[in-house]
């Protein structure tokens, strides 16, 4: 006998063994329901199909699940989700099966219809678009307009309820139309600040692992796009801060992409900072403000509010950073010393801040013309300055490349033996740098 013979015989006890022992027991909960058949006889048999489909497909045994399938989705389709829920994993197995396109187009419209089916009996037409979407980019790639079609109706229906999967691969066939010609930057832009804004409000309610990295994939696509420019983010924003100028999540999402585009600029940033500072004082809105400030020369009021910014931040990498960023104007403002305190406090924060050391290191070099009696201790300052500069790269090897600039740089400005001998000075010995700068370095002369 062979195995598709035996496999019949099999489905047609286990369809009387389930009959007999399961559905005979809950005969109330079919028996009487006319969404299983008009008759007994066609009752019982629905519910022995959707049986012997479940039995089959729990062994992933789709080939032989759908002819069960076939007959509960023709005549009860009304009677049970599973009908919907395992026949869609029994027609993917047909379509990624199928032995040419056309079959597996053929299956694939199956699927589609199977989709529009479920929503009329069960319901969830939000969910179940959103799987309709992927499931056609999925199958059939080149029908990017139909897929992103089904997701943005998923996504109208279920705003922030909607699946981390369906907003990643809304913007994902956003993307794909954009980059195609099919779809403007604007629309592409806009699309972002849709699914941003639900997953956002995902994150307050829940803050999951799932969410998080969603909101992580949509910024890398929207970022590697090439889409957002300032003039797109203006002629999106712009009509909408005018209408709503006191919109926290609006004023939150201009200040953020126009910063990462480097927009900050624009009137509109500015604004939109100002106006969020207002309504919620934050690290970022201070931060957001104090590089406004320092782009228009404003520095001891950029100052304030990048100490602001770092007063009010808790994660150790912005703190840091806006500490670094006082240092940064100090440094613009030829205040070297005031720089080299706002640079210590950025490391007390996060020592292996490369970025601040190198900061002490040049400070220390545009020092050396003003510290020292005559032109060897002068030049005596860039062994100090050198030393922060290998210390730069040996916590955070990150700067190594801007860090051996600089010692070049330097140390081909280092004294000569002749004029450290004369001050009987050799290399290796410690030697004190005055000035401000007030520290120990090694003697190392420059080799003419």
């Amino acid at each position: 006998m062979g195995l598709k013979s035996k496999i019949s015989k099999c489905t047609i006890f286990l369809s009387f063994f389930l009959f007999v022992t399961g559905i005979a027991v809950n005969s109330q909960s079919y028996l009487q329901n006319p969404k299983y058949g008009e008759t007994e006889e066609a009752r019982k048999e629905c519910a022995g199909n959707l049986s012997t489909m479940t039995e089959f497909v729990k062994i992933n045994m789709y080939d032989y699940a759908f002819d069960s399938w076939k007959k509960c989705y023709t005549n009860c389709p009304g009677s049970n989700k599973n009908i919907y829920i395992y026949g869609a994993r029994i027609l993917k197995n047909k379509i990624e099966k199928a032995a040419d396109k056309e079959t597996a187009d053929r299956f694939l419209d199956t699927l589609m219809q199977m989709y529009d089916t479920r929503m009329k009996h069960f319901g969830q037409e939000d969910y179940v678009m959103g799987l309709k979407g992927i499931d056609m980019l999925k199958y059939k790639p080149d029908s990017i307009q139909r897929g992103y079609d089904y997701l943005k109706k998923s996504l109208e229906l279920g705003k922030a309820r909607s699946e981390e999967a369906v907003c990643i691969t809304f913007l994902q066939a956003s993307n794909i139309l954009y980059r195609s010609n099919q779809k403007p930057a604007s629309e592409f832009i806009s699309d972002y600040v849709y699914v941003s804004e639900f997953l956002n409000q995902k994150l307050k309610v829940n803050e999951t692992n799932d969410v998080k990295a969603a909101i992580t994939n949509i910024e890398t696509i929207f970022a590697e796009s090439g889409a957002a420019d300032c003039e797109a983010l203006i002629t999106i924003f712009t009509p909408k801060y005018e209408q709503t100028p006191s919109d926290l999540a609006l004023l939150k999402n201009i200040t953020d992409l126009m910063g990462k585009t480097g927009c900050e600029e624009h009137e509109l940033f500015i604004k939109a900072s100002e106006d969020l500072y207002k309504l919620e004082p934050s690290a970022k809105a201070a931060y957001n403000i104090g590089k406004v400030l320092e782009g228009k020369g404003e520095y001891e009021k950029a100052k304030d509010y990048y100490a602001e910014a770092a007063k009010q931040e808790t994660a150790v990498d912005d703190k840091s950073y806006y500490l670094y960023k006082i240092a940064s104007v100090n440094y613009t403002q030829g205040n070297y010393q005031e720089a080299r305190a706002s640079a210590l406090s950025a490391l007390g924060v996060k020592p292996n801040f490369g970025d601040a050391y190198l900061l002490i290191g040049s400070a220390y070099a545009a020092s050396s013309a003003s510290c020292g009696a005559d032109q060897f201790e002068r030049s005596a300052v860039y062994w100090a300055a050198v030393d922060k500069f290998n210390k730069a790269k040996a916590v955070d090897p990150s700067v190594t490349d801007r860090a051996n600039e600089q010692i070049e740089r330097y140390t081909a400005a280092f004294p000569n033996k002749e004029e450290s001998f004369f001050r009987g000075l050799s290399d290796g010995q410690e030697y004190t740098v005055g000035c401000w700068i007030n520290e120990r370095t090694i003697v190392r002369t420059r080799k003419n």
